[in-house]
């Protein structure tokens, strides 16, 4: 049964080491071409690669084809917002992400044992938990299936194209009719296939932190309702959110990238794109936050549980002190009684009246927020004249 925190130490960490972004073929891959070292990740270095396989021969390819700066604006690879964002933005973001997650999602699980959170009987379960979750994200058929779904995707991306009412850099217009580009054809082949690998990987952990956090709240835990983070000593689980903020920033940034396309070029305006914007952050907050739900049920079960038997202890301590000042009992007959017990025991019933069931903290929810809506400030810039900002930037300058 879930109850108040007991004392002891741990036994030997087996959260010591969480590998859960340092393995699999392309980890490997990474420690081949010295991108990685031991003790050391060359992020810089992975995300110039990145540009170098990626955004780097498109942009040749296309100036070779006259297609850099094309008749139009869409037959443009450089004036094209959406693709620039993807591949000088969001494909390094998501490789610098990985080292920063990894230390954070780390640092969480090994409070579970520092902290002395899983019971006892628990422990050798809790070890295999994290066991089984580090074998599934280093595993090689899921990165091989994970790559199979990113060609996929880009098959998906070719056919859209394919179907486009208006000629496009990646398929312009030859002779009277469309014929893929060479810079369009790396796109499809090598470019958007490494963006969606990368998304898909940042999903696929993501998928196995929701499925981490799910089977340690159905083992044996030490809830401790009165504790001062007001989550029954689960708050640290809160500082989640911070680990995947870059994550979130990339993926909103490539959104806003899309609509700057609309907007910039075809005069939308961004109230026209709130909806759209609306319903990704809250997606994105319920992907982040949303394993951290799972716990709800043990934390309610701790805290009802509490509230008697806190209470059921203050009224003993309260009738001890009526019977010693009321009754004229003497200090020897109870000399356990003490208004400072009393005292104390208020504001204990207190913290767990107040502790919440839902180990997320609302600072941590608003900086997430924060982040996924700043690539969107560019574009909320549009709707102010720019003869406006002008003149009031003069006002401070004059």
């Amino acid at each position: 049964m879930t109850g108040m925190s007991e004392p002891g130490q741990s036994d030997a960490s087996s959260s010591s080491e969480f590998p859960i972004f340092t393995g699999g073929p392309l980890y490997r891959l990474q420690q081949r071409i010295r991108v990685i070292r031991p003790g050391e990740r060359r992020l810089g270095l992975a995300a110039l690669y990145a540009l170098l396989v990626a955004w780097v021969p498109m942009m040749l390819l296309s100036a070779a084809e006259g297609l850099a700066i094309g008749p139009t604006r869409l037959e443009s690879f450089l004036m094209d917002f959406e693709v620039n964002v993807r591949f000088l933005v969001t494909v390094p973001i998501f490789l610098f992400a990985e080292a920063a997650c990894g230390d954070q999602l780390r640092s969480i699980v090994r409070q579970f044992e520092h902290a002395c959170l899983i019971a006892h009987e628990a422990r050798a379960r809790f070890a295999q938990v994290l066991s089984d979750t580090v074998r599934l994200s280093h595993s090689g058929r899921a990165e091989m299936a994970v790559i199979g779904l990113a060609y996929v995707h880009s098959l998906i991306a070719f056919v859209y194209v394919l179907y486009y009412p208006e000629t496009t850099w990646r398929l312009p217009l030859r002779d009277g009719r469309h014929v893929l580009s060479m810079a369009g054809g790396w796109y499809f082949l090598v470019g958007f296939p490494l963006y969606s690998f990368l998304l898909l990987r940042w999903l696929w952990r993501i998928t196995l932190w929701w499925r981490l956090l799910r089977q340690i709240s159905r083992l044996e835990l030490r809830i401790s309702p009165a504790h001062r983070d007001g989550a029954g000593g689960f708050g640290f689980l809160s500082e989640s959110l911070s680990a995947f903020t870059l994550f979130v920033f990339a993926t909103t940034a490539l959104t806003a990238g899309g609509m700057a396309d609309f907007i910039v070029y075809e005069g939308d305006s961004i109230a026209q794109h709130q909806w759209e914007i609306g319903g990704l952050v809250v997606f994105l907050l319920l992907l982040i936050a949303g394993p951290l739900l799972a716990f709800i049920p043990r934390l309610y079960e701790a805290k009802e549980s509490a509230v008697f038997q806190y209470g059921a202890l203050s009224s003993r301590h309260i009738q001890r002190i009526d019977r010693k000042w009321l009754t004229g009992h003497s200090l020897e007959e109870d000399p356990g009684v003490d208004f400072r017990a009393v005292a104390h025991m208020g504001t204990t019933m207190v913290a767990v009246r107040q502790m919440s069931v839902i180990p997320l903290y609302k600072d941590d929810v608003l900086k997430l927020l924060i982040v996924a809506l700043v690539p969107f400030l560019p574009l909320v810039a549009t709707l102010v004249p720019m003869d406006e900002v002008l003149n009031l930037l003069l006002k401070l300058v004059l």
